[in-house]
């Protein structure tokens, strides 16, 4: 914040300047001049946000300095000093919405709760103007990428909100964010928000560069820039500094990467520019988030449609030949293929592996092994699939599906191989007193209203009532142990009140643990 202060009284203007805590105000700059006409020859080269100023001076007076400052400066935010005598004079100045008079002789607590007004004021008008800017340029931005709007109709439409950097290269960044493990991303407006004052800070230092800064897409913020002053190792530079930046700030639960675009693009490709950054971003599906890309995938080799489809007999003939290691070297393979190919169209590679995981399922039923609606495994799967943000975690899911599956079919369990999951981790964790539907549910990666819904409908029990039956047949293989005492069998079994665990037993068994115990 910048102050000027304008009084004939050099003691005045001295006192103010030397005993003022400026710097705890947040004042960065104060300057003094003696009258009216003085203060505007100041500012031609210093615009100041706060003007503190004398009502009567000579030559021009207070009123007349204010009215021509606000006039070249209508945001400047004024403060009069003033003596008992002027206030029938300062009734002409109620046009010029002053924030504040403070009577002479001025005290300092009084002049620094009027600059404290000022500044709130300025701050707020400040924070106003930057989200209805962001606000416009997202717009701009969204129009350009997902409505494919010509530029021409969108310079008549926004007028001085386009760019002003239309005759000179522009070139644009991608960031893309993700959930650090994968699950799906939820963002909210006000947490963009504060992405974007971010970004907008951190690229303070690109000189006098153009910007447009807004979010494309839920989990996309395109930053477009006029290219001229910038070197491209210097665009690569920022890149880093924003995912560090992002990384220290959100690493625990947002995953960051960005795609730098096509350099040296011409005003007319604003579309271009932001597209082919956001085609760079996706180089993270294969390699990975937390890094800066600046190349898009390509295409590379031949067609793999044949390949492909070879692939997926042998996986279906492995399944059918019992050969677990065979598929998994199958899955390991397609994915360096796949890695290698780099296709840019995402949905087409994530097709490959949603059509393992049906032969797979198709697998399982053929084996007794799932008795769950096709149509309704076919819609879930795809719904996973589709929300995964990179390779290795589609190769992941695959995998476990593939080794889930044959775990079940080596015990010859007709359970479907997700119930089965569910029931060998509760068999491992019965013992556990927090042990609830959640944490099944996040040890098993499945959701909680899926798994509750799929185990009701495979076993014709909740997963509480199915808790609860383990528990109590422990219970009965400890109890035939007379030195173990009612509550430390309770303990063992995950009940923290043991009288909730008779009462439990009985209502189960018909018989107390004791009555049970003695007829033993």
């Amino acid at each position: 914040m910048k102050v000027l202060l304008v009084d004939d009284e050099p003691l005045t203007t001295e006192s103010l300047e030397r005993y003022m805590d400026w710097e705890l105000l947040g004042v960065s700059n104060v300057r003094s001049a003696a009258n009216g006409v003085e203060a505007l020859e100041l500012m031609r080269d210093f615009v100041p946000d706060i003007i503190v100023s004398d009502v009567r001076m000579p030559r021009m007076n207070g009123i007349e300095f204010a009215t021509q400052a606000r006039e070249a400066f209508p945001k400047i935010k004024l403060i009069f000093l003033s003596g008992y005598s002027d206030k029938e004079y300062l009734k002409s100045a109620i046009h010029l919405k002053a924030i504040n008079y403070v009577e002479k002789p001025v005290k300092l607590e009084e002049l620094t709760a009027a600059i404290r007004e000022s500044i709130s004021q300025l701050i707020a008008e400040q924070s106003n103007q930057t989200l209805t800017q962001f606000a416009i340029h997202e717009r701009i931005l969204n129009m350009l990428v997902n409505e494919s709007v010509p530029q021409a109709q969108l310079r008549l439409k926004f007028g001085a909100h386009f760019p002003a950097f239309l005759d000179q290269p522009v070139r644009a960044m991608a960031i893309q964010l993700s959930h650090p493990s994968d699950a799906k991303l939820v963002i909210t407006d006000e947490q963009q928000t504060v992405l974007i004052h971010q970004t907008q800070q951190i690229i303070n230092d690109l000189n006098n560069s153009e910007r447009f800064i807004g979010f494309v897409h839920n989990d996309t913020l395109i930053l477009l820039v006029n290219a001229q002053p910038i070197h491209a190792d210097t665009f690569k530079t920022l890149a880093r500094q924003l995912l560090y930046s992002f990384n220290q700030q959100y690493g625990d639960s947002l995953a960051f990467s960005i795609g730098i675009g096509t350099p040296n693009l011409q005003p007319n490709q604003l579309k271009e520019a932001c597209l082919s950054a956001i085609f760079a971003v996706k180089s993270s599906f294969y390699f990975g988030t937390g890094l800066v890309f600046s190349e898009p995938p390509t295409l590379s080799g031949t067609d793999p449609n044949n390949s492909i489809e070879v692939l997926y007999n042998e996986f279906r003939q492995a399944l059918r030949d019992d050969q677990e290691p065979e598929t998994l070297v199958l899955i390991d393979r397609l994915t360096t293929d796949m890695r290698t190919l780099r296709d840019p169209e995402i949905s087409r590679v994530k097709n490959v592996y949603f059509r393992l995981l049906m032969i797979l399922h198709e697998f399982a039923l053929e084996k007794g092994l799932s008795v769950t609606d096709p149509h309704q495994e076919e819609k879930f799967i795809w719904k996973e699939v589709g929300e995964m943000t990179t390779l290795q975690c589609l190769q992941d899911y695959v995998v476990g599906n593939v080794q889930a599956v044959f775990s079940q079919f080596k015990e010859h369990n007709a359970v479907n191989a997700r119930v089965s999951t569910i029931v060998h981790y509760i068999k491992n964790h019965y013992a556990d007193a927090d042990l609830t539907t959640k944490t099944i549910a996040d040890n098993t990666f499945l959701s909680q209203n899926y798994m509750c819904a799929l185990f009701k409908k495979e076993t014709s029990k909740t997963i509480n009532e199915y808790i609860t039956e383990v528990r109590l047949e422990k219970a009965k293989q400890l109890l035939k142990n007379r030195q173990l005492k009612l509550y430390e069998i309770a303990h063992a079994i995950g009940f923290t009140d043991p009288n909730y665990f008779s009462s439990m037993f009985k209502k189960a068994v018909g018989l107390t643990p004791s009555q049970y115990r003695d007829k033993r």
